[in-house]
């Protein structure tokens, strides 16, 4: 682990410092090894980090709910950089374990996407059973193969299904829109659930949420929030923008109307910092959307 930079008392909108009983473990993943086109998400933990300074943002939900009555963080620092995919999850399970806290929640912060294979085998068995992903996102991720290479960040949901001791096999896309027809074909033949950023503006954020709630209900969940299925107007800092993107307010909705599922573990991923604004739009976008995920792992812990 690297000594921090910055003053970490104020990250996590100082809930380090809280007297909550729900803990929540934070993991960076600095790796980008497996992009595809553009890298810079192994820059993002620290970026993030930073946005959520307690100067600039305070510890209430847009809910009004006090996260320091409830959530208590313990940042374990950065996974160590490694040189590959066995690596990579031999690091992530070393940085879990740097302190022992029994039930806690984890949310990772990446890196790009292929890091949630990895993070979501560790915390499949760390719980002793399999679970549900809930994956926003513009692209599937669910190639066979991508470039001649089985890990890729364009894989990852492949790879977790491949897993069936941590995966039990449900998927649920929100916001895809940039699909392909070999991706489509699995989708169906694997009985995935997607939907797509059309499918949200058309149906509303309550009609989503409600079938989620009904799909997912009595497991446990990993949520994966690729940046990139937000529109580029509103998380413009990733690797592969698509415009037609989810916008935040939707995203937001829909985090906070599935509070009462069983979300374990979270990341945020494909964040490049050099590609953001100036004005660090997608950095703040993110401190946002992670007090809205700590309200919804902290429900389960309650």
């Amino acid at each position: 682990m690297r000594k921090r930079q910055f003053d970490s008392d104020r990250n996590f909108f100082g809930l380090g410092k809280s007297t909550g009983k729900k803990l929540i473990v934070v993991v960076g993943i600095p790796w980008d090894l497996t992009s595809s086109y553009r890298r810079g998400a192994a820059e993002a933990p620290d970026a993030i980090r930073k946005a959520t300074d307690s100067k600039l943002y305070n510890r209430y939900t847009e809910q009004g709910v006090d996260l320091a009555a409830q959530v208590k963080v313990c940042d374990h620092g950065d996974a160590r950089k490694a040189r590959n995919a066995m690596e990579l999850k031999k690091s992530i399970v070393s940085a879990i374990k740097v302190h022992d806290h029994n039930n806690a929640a984890s949310l990772f912060l990446g890196g790009d996407h292929f890091v949630t294979f990895p993070a979501f085998e560790s915390v499949a068995e760390l719980q002793g059973q399999p679970l549900s992903l809930l994956y926003f996102d513009a692209h599937p991720d669910l190639y066979e193969t991508y470039e001649g290479k089985l890990n890729s960040h364009a894989t990852v949901v492949s790879r977790i299904l491949d897993n069936r001791s941590a995966s039990n096999g449900k998927v649920c896309y929100v916001g895809l829109r940039a699909s392909t027809m070999e991706q489509e074909n699995r989708i169906v033949k694997l009985g995935l659930t997607k939907y797509t950023s059309h499918d949200v503006f058309a149906k509303g954020s309550q009609e989503i949420c409600n079938s989620l709630k009904s799909m997912l209900k009595d497991t446990l969940i990993y949520l994966s929030v690729d940046l990139d299925g937000l529109d580029p107007a509103f998380a413009p800092g990733v690797a592969n923008p698509q415009p037609g993107g989810l916008s935040s307010r939707q995203l937001f909705d829909i985090i906070q109307n599935i509070n009462d599922l069983q979300i374990i573990a979270a990341d945020i991923v494909e964040y490049s910092p050099r590609c953001d604004t100036n004005a660090r739009t997608t950095a703040f976008t993110s401190a946002v959307l992670i007090k809205e995920i700590m309200w919804a792992m902290a429900k389960r812990l309650c």
